[in-house]
């Protein structure tokens, strides 16, 4: 049968390494980099570092390195890896879905234990983001058992 959707493979093991270093040395050196952009003058408001600038020095090191994590090979890539991999895979999504999901609950119970008025936070791209990968990952298993189907019902004849 011939494969429509591109195959994932995954990344050499070796960039385990490279990932574990994203981690551990990302955050620095992003902020290192910040502060020289505030220095020279190209980000011209000291306190935008901590407004909009702290987001990505903190989240993009800890996603680069976990996706080359996540996306590296093992020593020894069989098939009860592979199987692991997918039940991590998708109980993530589970998990992903449910704390997106009751974030605002958690948020408004927090602002009740302060005193603060309720209110629903921002997670309009997180509720964007996640719709985009629960249709795709439905859309892409319903295609691929769909053709496996036509494929095995084609063998059959």
């Amino acid at each position: 049968m011939k494969e429509l959707l591109p195959q994932v493979k995954l990344l050499p093991n070796r960039f385990k390494r490279y990932g574990l270093w994203v981690l551990i040395a990302g955050m620095p050196a992003l902020t290192l980099l910040t502060f020289a952009l505030i220095s020279i003058g190209l980000i011209p408001r000291s306190d935008a570092f901590f407004d909009e600038w702290s987001h990505p020095i903190v989240y993009y090191p800890i996603i680069i390195g976990l996706a080359l994590l996540n996306f590296s090979e093992e020593k020894e890539e069989d098939e009860m890896v592979q199987h692991l991999r997918y039940q991590a895979f998708m109980t993530g999504v589970l998990y992903l879905i449910v704390g997106i999901l009751m974030l605002p609950l958690f948020t408004n119970a927090v602002k009740l234990l302060e005193g603060s008025t309720l209110g629903m936070p921002d997670i309009g791209g997180m509720l964007g983001a996640l719709a985009l990968l629960l249709f795709y990952t439905y859309a892409s298993f319903k295609y691929k058992l769909h053709q496996m189907r036509k494929a095995l019902e084609t063998d059959a004849e």
